[in-house]
């Protein structure tokens, strides 16, 4: 699956944790160690969403996105 994940960011660049889940078709939370991991070893990153209303980077009010995103940092060979 690690591998499979790793094409798959190679491919979108930008994928939301929903979305993966969707895709593998299993829990959202089954998913958090190996998106740790793929983050330990900086082949993607988190990214935070900031508000859109106020530009305080509060992500508290109702205009703030709520969806978790992850982006490929680094693309190359797939280990």
């Amino acid at each position: 699956m690690l591998r499979e994940i790793k094409k798959l960011f190679q491919e979108r660049r930008t994928i939301s944790l929903s979305d993966l889940a969707i895709y593998f078709k299993i829990q959202e939370s089954a998913l958090d160690g190996i998106l740790e991991k793929l983050v330990k070893k900086k082949f993607i990153e988190h990214i935070n969403t900031e508000c859109f209303a106020c530009s305080s980077s509060c992500s508290s009010c109702s205009f703030a996105s709520k969806e978790i995103l992850y982006r490929i940092v680094k693309s190359g060979t797939i280990n």
